[in-house]
């Protein structure tokens, strides 16, 4: 027994033993006997980076390649420094953007970018790195460990390029129209992680700050579709001439009538643009002859119509000749579902029941609610809905009379609860198909739109219930 606990314990420090030897010459590997020099003594001892020392040496990141925390630099040769701006040398705030956007926080080796990855530079801009390039510099000699990280070098300068807003806000890049919209949905919000905390309020417990503190400038643009400041996402954005943008404006202004000129091409201009931005890079080899926005719409991409590529340091913009979609492809059906209502004329609350079912049509799962036996004539459910075009709609539901034999009756009431525009409609029995109620028109745009489901003007339990999985309101386009 002895000699059996023996032979287990040799067998297990052998298996230490070899597992540490094996952990140490992966860590030799890795260094390549530069582990105790720093990246500043290795770059004086790489042959071509003359240049880039030069540059460092005169710029504020002079002794930063000799301290203890760890970074990557991508090093670009002599020869790649040749066309270097000269107004970038002569101004220190520029040369100091210049270089930080070649070196990065942390060791970042050629076998971590198996998969691209989107490296932090010190001047909080994001470059692509993957296998041997970063963005579009080869990397020619890699992975040269030191001390305190890793010194890649490249055949090419890395442009410290502007991000998708910067374009936007800060060039003539972009189409007038287009541009002057984008910059139009600027506002002031309030950001409390930058606002000056005073106290609590005793009532609420909520906190009270400094008035005027906390202002920040924001964008609808970047709250409602997406944020084109964030240098860590990559984004693909669409900006058209001047011509195609007026004559998609023309289209859109009929749906958001408002009694005011600027308002209507505000929303119609915003309903332009709202889909024009896709999440991810895509290169014109990459571009699909169709996107599908955060909305939902289709967004047909003709290259033949790209007048302008623009790099950015947060993904690519395309400035197209014309990029047409029709309204039938931008306004979506509209499902609003029987249990989300946002109110009721009375609180009936006992009377009112969420109900998990099958369908029997579709096989498909679904829930509805129900209001029954109380007892008040013309009871209302109220659907509440935002911005909603001015247009016409087809209205239908699905509404499950399964629970009593009798008939009943009830109506949409779209606007305010007493609109006449639909007829009381009849439930029947077990009927879990779609119902098509009529068509409404809405005149103007409204920034708050109000549907309500309407009882009969009954208080008898079996005439007066309310039933609902789910209204639809289709754009008659």
């Amino acid at each position: 027994m002895k000699f059996r606990i023996y032979q287990w314990l040799l067998i297990a420090t052998l298996a230490v033993t070899i597992g540490c030897k094996k952990d140490w010459d992966q860590h030799n590997t890795v260094s390549d006997g530069n582990s105790g020099k720093s990246l500043k003594t290795l770059m004086s001892g790489i042959n071509n980076l003359s240049k880039f020392e030069q540059l460092l040496a005169q710029s504020s990141y002079a002794n930063i390649l000799g301290s203890s925390k760890s970074f990557t630099v991508f090093a670009p040769t002599n020869e790649a420094l040749i066309s270097l701006d000269p107004t970038i040398t002569n101004d220190t705030s520029r040369l100091n953007k210049f270089l930080a956007n070649h070196i990065a926080d942390l060791r970042f080796l050629t076998t971590d970018a198996t998969d691209t990855l989107r490296v932090l530079m010190l001047n909080g801009k994001y470059n692509n790195f993957f296998g041997k390039k970063v963005e579009e510099a080869n990397i020619t000699t890699a992975d040269v460990v030191g001390s305190n990280g890793v010194i890649h070098v490249i055949d090419k300068m890395v442009p410290n390029r502007l991000n998708i807003w910067e374009i936007i806000s800060t060039t003539n890049e972009i189409p007038a129209l287009q541009q002057a919209l984008l910059l139009k949905l600027n506002y002031q919000g309030f950001d409390p992680s930058k606002a000056e905390q005073t106290g609590v309020d005793p009532i609420t417990g909520l906190p009270v700050y400094k008035p005027g503190t906390g202002i920040v400038p924001r964008n609808k643009y970047w709250d409602r579709v997406y944020d084109l400041r964030n240098e860590k996402n990559q984004y693909t954005f669409f900006a058209i001439a001047d011509d195609a943008y007026t004559t998609q404006l023309n289209t859109y202004k009929p749906f958001f009538v408002t009694g005011n000129a600027d308002s209507t091409n505000d929303l119609a201009g915003y309903t332009i643009v709202k889909d024009f931005t896709m999440p991810g890079l895509y290169t014109q080899a990459q571009l699909p002859d169709t996107l599908l926005s955060k909305f939902g719409v289709k967004v047909p991409v003709i290259k033949a119509n790209i007048v302008k590529t623009v790099k950015a340091s947060n993904g690519i913009v395309y400035v197209l000749s014309n990029l047409s979609i029709a309204p039938v492809n931008k306004f979506m059906p509209i499902v609003l579902e029987g249990e989300n209502y946002s109110g009721s004329s009375h609180d009936r609350r006992s009377n009112t029941f969420f109900r998990d079912r099958i369908n029997s049509t579709t096989g498909l799962p679904y829930r509805d609610v129900l209001v029954s036996g109380h007892g008040v004539a013309l009871f209302n459910l109220r659907y509440r809905l935002s911005e909603m075009p001015s247009m016409k709609f087809k209205a239908y539901w699905v509404a499950v009379n399964d629970f009593q034999t009798a008939t009943f009756t009830q109506r949409l009431a779209p606007g305010v609860a007493t609109s006449t525009v639909f007829p009381y409609t009849t439930v029947a029995v077990n009927n879990q198909t779609e119902v098509l109620i009529g068509e409404f028109t809405i005149a103007s745009f409204q920034q708050v739109y109000d549907i309500f489901l309407v009882g009969a003007n009954s208080t008898t339990a079996a005439a007066n219930p309310v039933v609902c999985d789910y209204i639809k309101l289709v754009p008659s386009l």
